[in-house]
């Protein structure tokens, strides 16, 4: 009938945002005041791009990210795609802690060159994004995956930037779809986190053929484990 809207039902979890921004990895830009603790990170840096030897593997790194951890002290998160681009090749992603302040004469204090998830072809993570709200220091996420057959899975992983270093904290699966491999039964689910408990608990919430939410929990180790089996099909 002319003159009236028809308004969809939106369900719950679909109206729910995420809790920190997740955005993808954009590696042809350069970011706002990375460049002095890139040169710091790599020596050897040529315009804010570096290709580094590791494990037999050439890989080229940018700069990402810069994130404060406070007391004059800084972590850079750097990207490398791997030279090899074939199916079994992974990226790289890098963290650099600094110290000195912000945009004058850093000091790297700490390197690791594998950290985080990343995805197939050579690929480093394909998305990525911070938080102080899941725990006491700065939690980095990074996502990435690939396609298998016609499946696709992607998984996050959380990375607590600790005084002493890196440490991973959880393992997410993120996004599932089989709609490259089947014509019936087709699903697609997207995820994100939408909220915490900081320090006790973060929920994942998924959206897509099927609408649910799991929640992770703190262990005595500091790690966050998913309370019950996952609904997420994997690869």
């Amino acid at each position: 009938m002319a003159g009236l809207t028809m308004l969809a039902v939106v369900p719950a979890a679909l109206a729910q945002q995420p809790l920190f921004p997740v955005v993808d990895v954009n590696r042809d830009t350069v970011p706002a005041g990375t460049p002095a603790a890139f040169e710091k990170a790599f020596p050897a840096a040529q315009r804010n791009s570096a290709k580094v030897e590791v494990q037999e593997n050439a890989y080229e790194f940018v700069p990402l990210t810069l994130i404060p951890l406070g007391e004059d002290k800084t972590a850079l998160i750097s990207t490398g795609a791997n030279e090899c681009t074939g199916q079994a090749c992974a990226g790289l992603n890098s963290v650099h802690y600094l110290s000195g302040p912000e945009r004058a004469d850093y000091s790297v204090t700490g390197e690791w060159l594998d950290v985080g998830m990343t995805g197939v072809v050579g690929n480093p993570a394909s998305r990525w994004g911070w938080t102080d709200a899941i725990a006491d220091v700065p939690v980095l996420y990074t996502q990435g995956g690939g396609v298998w057959q016609g499946y696709a899975c992607d998984k996050a992983v959380l990375t607590a930037l600790a005084a002493d270093g890196p440490t991973e904290i959880a393992v997410i699966p993120i996004g599932y779809s089989n709609g490259g491999a089947v014509e019936d039964g087709v699903i697609n689910l997207d995820g994100q986190i939408t909220a915490a408990e900081k320090g006790k608990s973060f929920t994942v919430t998924y959206t897509g053929t099927d609408s649910f939410s799991e929640t992770y929990v703190r262990q005595a180790d500091g790690k966050y484990a998913l309370q019950g089996a996952t609904k997420v099909p994997s690869c």
